[in-house]
């Protein structure tokens, strides 16, 4: 091994003084101090550093009378090298910074500005609200509509900020992937110093700095176990291939970035992470912070913190998970979206719907539409336990649905005459119902985008209504007594437009729709008689079973329509609807009249029909 290789190694791992010491012998070795100058000065600055935070470290926690203010850590900060990389050719790579947020309404602007206000330039902010009830959401709404740097995207479950971290992963585009939570800040200089960090070293993968806790109403340093700052978890900066590589966060409530840390250093090894020893980031502390379960207060400047049962058990889990599996599996077990829990732990932990019941999901799909299928069954197949895929029309069965396996069942109906249409999406549940098996039972289009959280949020929006309604996300209300299908006077929830609370419906179009099977006792497709019409036909099987239809809140643009060049039902029936308008009006009544004797007078579900109490249309 050179020399040079040797010291770098020693410098990486934080060996300053050994790696000073190599550093020194090739100077004097080559007789010049300029190659190897930058290395010698970081080491001499970390030796001292090392020293003096000793000294004072020991004084405070012998007496605690001394207190560190953030303009000291700010003075430590300026007194260090920026790191400019001179290798570094063209222009610096995009950035994506990741802020999951939940009711932190108080605190979100700032810490979006402390990004915005960074010294590093190609940069976007993702901002990902985890199912917030404050204005959090409308805060950060707000600044990134005056400026493109600022995206905002809002999950419709409360699901937990490792899997709001995911989502946002996914839908960033940067090179470089940061995080920071939404009650945090960081020093102007954080971006700019870690990517230098990163960049510094071609074997780097991942890049971290260190962070101090602050008291909100004194504005001081909180020591943390005798330290004023240490190496943190949430600094960490990772290259996106990271995620390609070895899968995403596991979707705990807590803990998941200390067991990606230690994947990291099972895949890649501990010398591939650069560790920037500067205070660069800093967290508030607040009682309902993620680590509050760890904290002991000893006074107002110091706390001690320690690992909770529920970490400490989870610790024991992914240990066990890494040590034995093989690394190239490890992709597979931590794969995003997910509805179910990757690993064993407590309950505390875990905000995914964990179904105990199978999830089909049903799609009826036509050949124009082959590049929104892939799309839709890329976003859907870690959600579900199986897919019924019925292909109206298609010459062959695509690839991407051959790869699915024993996933997917697939029926290809090539004789047009045959074709039973959209249909297609209930030949299952007339199987299941059949065969006794119960399950979430999904209808899916191939012309809608659905998120990563959809499944999650469908299944704890049927779980609400204790497994007895149908829910959806389009949905219509008609007249009492209806005479035309697509009337002029019915009202429309569109699946794209926000919807404050769920709503009480008589339709929901199918392309949205989730219930358990068990909430009907039979069914037969032959009374679907009609192809293009599974809309009216399910509807109406609700109305005959007692079935709430529940059209489900959500924000601007959940979901959304992918359906260019391609005719729709509605493009299709709006002006010929005379089949569907006769199966409406042989099933009056309508209107909010039929939908009364399902509330069975529970007090949770009268704001289901938002109307004055003695209105009965």
């Amino acid at each position: 091994m050179s020399l040079f290789k040797r010291a770098t190694e020693l410098f990486k791992s934080g060996n300053y003084k050994d790696a000073l010491t190599l550093y020194e012998n090739i100077a004097k070795i080559y007789g010049s101090e300029s190659l190897v100058k930058y290395n010698i000065d970081i080491c001499k600055k970390n030796i001292t550093q090392s020293k003096s935070n000793k000294i004072e470290e020991d004084n405070i926690s012998g007496e605690n009378k001394f207190s560190v203010s953030i303009k000291d850590l700010y003075n430590e900060i300026s007194n260090s090298e920026l790191g400019i990389t001179k290798e570094r050719l063209g222009a610096p790579p995009l950035v994506s910074i990741i802020m999951t947020s939940h009711n932190t309404e108080k605190f979100i602007e700032a810490s979006i500005n402390s990004l915005l206000l960074q010294t590093y330039n190609n940069l976007e902010v993702i901002v990902v609200d985890d199912y917030s009830t404050d204005k959090t959401f409308q805060i950060a709404s707000r600044i990134a509509n005056s400026t493109s740097k600022v995206k905002t995207f809002r999950l419709n479950s409360n699901l937990g900020t490792y899997f709001a971290k995911n989502t946002g992963i996914l839908k960033s585009k940067g090179d470089i992937i940061f995080f920071q939570d939404s009650d945090d800040v960081c020093h102007h200089e954080r971006i700019e110093r870690c990517v230098n960090a990163l960049l510094s070293n071609k074997d780097n993968i991942a890049v971290r700095c260190a962070y101090s806790r602050i008291n909100l109403e004194t504005q001081n340093i909180i020591k943390v176990n005798d330290n004023k700052y240490k190496l943190g978890l949430i600094t960490l900066g990772v290259y996106r291939k990271v995620f390609n590589e070895i899968g995403f966060f596991n979707c705990t409530t807590k803990a998941s970035d200390d067991e990606f840390y230690h994947r990291i250093i099972k895949y890649y090894g501990k010398n591939r992470i650069n560790n920037l020893f500067l205070p660069l980031y800093y967290n508030t502390m607040r009682e309902d912070s993620l680590f509050s379960d760890m904290v002991e207060w000893v006074d107002e400047n110091n706390i001690k913190q320690k690992t909770s049962d529920a970490r400490q058990n989870y610790l024991h889990e992914f240990q066990k998970i890494h040590n034995e599996r093989k690394l190239n599996e490890l992709k597979e077990i931590f794969s995003f979206p997910r509805i179910h829990d990757a690993l064993p732990i407590s309950k505390e932990m875990s905000k995914l719907s964990n179904p105990k019941i199978p999830v089909y999901i049903n799609i009826c799909s036509i050949p124009s539409r082959i590049k929104q299928l892939q799309y839709t069954i890329g976003v859907l197949k870690n959600q579900c336990d199986h897919f019924h895929i019925y292909l109206d029309g298609y010459p062959e069965v695509p690839d991407f649905i051959k790869k699915l396996g024993n996933k997917a069942t697939v029926i290809n109906c090539q004789n047009k005459n045959e074709s039973i249409r959209d249909n297609g999406k209930f030949i299952l549940l007339e199987k299941l119902i059949k065969e006794n098996k119960d399950g979430y039972y999904i209808t899916c289009d191939d012309d809608i985008r659905y998120p990563a959280d959809y499944i999650n949020t469908m299944i704890k929006k049927i779980n609400k209504y204790n497994d007895k309604a149908a829910i959806g996300l389009h949905g219509v209300i008609f007249p009492s007594r209806v005479n035309k299908y697509f009337s002029s006077d019915r009202i429309v929830y569109n699946f794209q437009k926000p919807l404050e609370n769920d709503t009480a419906v008589n339709i929901l179009g199918t392309g949205t729709v989730a219930f358990r099977v068990s909430i009907f006792n039979k069914f037969s497709l032959s009374d679907f008689e009609h192809p293009g019409m599974v809309d009216i036909y399910f509807s109406i099987l609700c109305k005959k079973n007692n079935i709430l239809q529940v059209c489900i809140s959500r924000p601007s643009n959940w979901l959304t329509e992918d359906n260019k060049n391609t005719e729709t039902l509605f493009h299709e029936f709006q002006n010929r609807d005379e089949i569907q308008s006769k199966l409406i009006i042989s099933n009056n009544p309508w209107g909010y009249s039929s939908i009364y004797p399902l509330l069975n007078n529970n007090a949770n579900y009268s704001e289901l029909i938002p109307c004055l109490s003695f209105y009965n249309e």
